[in-house]
């Protein structure tokens, strides 16, 4: 019987030839685990704090990784003290990787070379799971394994084999449709609950050809569907990727043609249109030209499943000769430094903002609404991963989520616009 990319990666960490749906294992030599501090918690503080009251310590620091993407640039001065502090104890507990001032951790941890294609890395946050659009997986224990504890106290982790659902997209996309209508769009077919503690293998001629930045937008939302986590096959393209952005040779991993998958949805790239998500929950999205009436107070492009460069090259090809309508604040925030400095080389930054843009730093900032809030009774739509009521400012303030083309478009005519009718 053949294996999965997913259970050909936990076989390996789990020093074993093959392994099954439902079977329980114990993962060594992962990267990670990887935490982030933000304001008012000094993360390895609170994690070796935990242990210490069970007699217990952190195991392998050395491979423990800590990303400062929260409150960055710093706020206040206790902002700058944290920092200082999550540094200073980092050090003392013997942890290397302290990544801050670099932009969202997510990818900061992919630009680094900490996680590749065919990697398992261990992280709190479930939005790692973006980094299964290199091939790379994501785990936090599982919605049926331990808790992460076992991973920073052992440097192991109890999890139980996931099923994996198969998500199969073939043909052309749309022009402007990008992977985050690509999620919007199997989201609500396949609702919040169908991939419950699974994975959902993303594969098809239309994946084949999408960008790596757009794969890992893809895959970033995945726990939205109650998966534990979402990948897709490293190939030719991701190879590129990794060579002409990085210099680095990494492997590639496919799923056996004789795999098996606990359920197979199969979707028409050429229906697919520009989807925007209508709050208050992430679960229901409906086509951009249907909120047409919807007029909006603000724009986002950034966050840890936006801001890429392929964000930045279609948005500012949307909006160049044009001007950000007069009642919209239109803020950008790469999703990394260096993002930020090749949109700076290829003029991107100045033609988003000669239409009207804001550069803001990399940060994780706009998707809390630590930056860019709304206030009461405002409308914004963004790029976040997240649109409860409260998420950006005012519990008043409605959230629509949308990709970078829909929201440069928006931030043009001032209300929900489909891309295509602005170019």
């Amino acid at each position: 019987m053949g294996q999965t990319m997913s259970e050909k990666i936990l076989a390996k960490y789990a020093g074993k030839d093959t392994v099954t749906p439902g079977e329980y294992i114990v993962i060594k030599d992962f990267v990670g685990p990887i935490g982030y501090s933000f304001t008012g918690m000094n993360f390895p503080q609170s994690m070796s704090g935990a242990l210490k009251m069970m007699g217990l310590g952190i195991a392998n620091p050395e491979s423990m990784i800590i990303n400062g993407d929260h409150n960055t640039p710093p706020k206040s001065i206790d902002d700058v003290e944290l920092f200082k502090a999550v540094r200073e104890t980092a050090k003392q507990l013997g942890i290397s990787k302290v990544y801050d001032n670099e932009g969202i951790g997510h990818v900061v941890n992919v630009e680094k070379g900490d996680i590749s294609p065919t990697t398992l890395f261990v992280h709190i946050d479930p939005q790692a799971a973006n980094s299964g659009g290199i091939g790379a997986y994501y785990t936090n224990g599982g919605r049926f394994g331990s808790s992460m504890l076992e991973a920073f106290a052992t440097g192991e982790l109890s999890i139980r084999v996931p099923e994996t659902i198969k998500i199969e997209v073939n043909g052309k996309l749309p022009p402007y449709v990008t992977g985050r209508d690509i999620w919007l769009t199997v989201l609500n077919e396949i609702g919040p609950d169908c991939a419950h503690g699974m994975i959902l293998e993303f594969c098809g001629s239309t994946i084949d050809t999408l960008p790596v930045e757009q794969r890992m937008i893809l895959c970033g939302n995945a726990g939205f569907a109650g998966a534990d986590g979402a990948i897709l096959q490293s190939d030719d393209v991701t190879k590129s990727w990794f060579k002409d952005n990085f210099n680095r040779e990494v492997e590639t991993l496919v799923s056996d043609a004789d795999a098996i998958y606990a359920k197979v949805f199969t979707f028409d790239a050429s229906t697919f249109v520009p989807m925007v998500t209508v709050p208050p929950e992430v679960f229901t999205s409906k086509p951009a030209v249907e909120l047409k009436d919807v007029k909006v107070d603000q724009c986002i492009i950034g966050t840890c499943v936006g801001g890429t460069l392929d964000d930045l090259r279609i948005a500012a090809q949307i909006v160049n000769g044009k001007k950000v309508h007069a009642g919209v604040r239109f803020l950008i925030s790469p999703v990394t430094q260096r993002v930020y400095i090749q949109a700076s080389k290829e003029g991107l930054l100045a033609t988003l903002a000669e239409a009207g843009a804001k550069i803001l730093s990399p940060t994780c900032d706009v998707c809390l609404g630590v930056q860019g809030p709304l206030a009461a009774g405002e409308v914004g739509i963004s790029q976040q991963t997240l649109n409860v009521p409260g998420r950006s400012g005012s519990a008043e303030a409605d959230i629509y989520l949308a990709s970078a083309a829909t929201i440069a478009a928006t931030a043009i005519a001032g209300c929900i616009t489909d891309p295509s009718s602005v170019v």
